[in-house]
């Protein structure tokens, strides 16, 4: 399994970030069954979790880079006054 780094997993698109948190799941899900040591893939599996819930945080629908929209989201909420 390749990791990607918390930069690259910020800038993959939904589609690539969605088949990688299935595909950690599925590999800490198969380490526990083999009764094997796990705690790698958990680690991993909280960055790649945390990018998933700060673009749905931020859901604009299709995002492809959450580092792009921040600026535009939040001067967005400071315009409602």
């Amino acid at each position: 399994m390749v990791k990607y780094s918390t930069e690259q997993l910020s800038k993959i698109s939904n589609e690539d970030l969605e088949r990688e948190f299935m595909s950690v799941r599925s590999a800490i899900n198969s380490a526990r069954r083999k009764k094997s040591e796990s705690r790698d893939i958990e680690m991993y599996y909280c960055y790649v979790s945390r990018e998933v819930q700060i673009r749905e945080k931020v859901k604009g629908g299709t995002i492809q880079n959450r580092a792009t929209p921040w600026k535009k989201c939040y001067n967005n909420n400071n315009n409602k006054n």
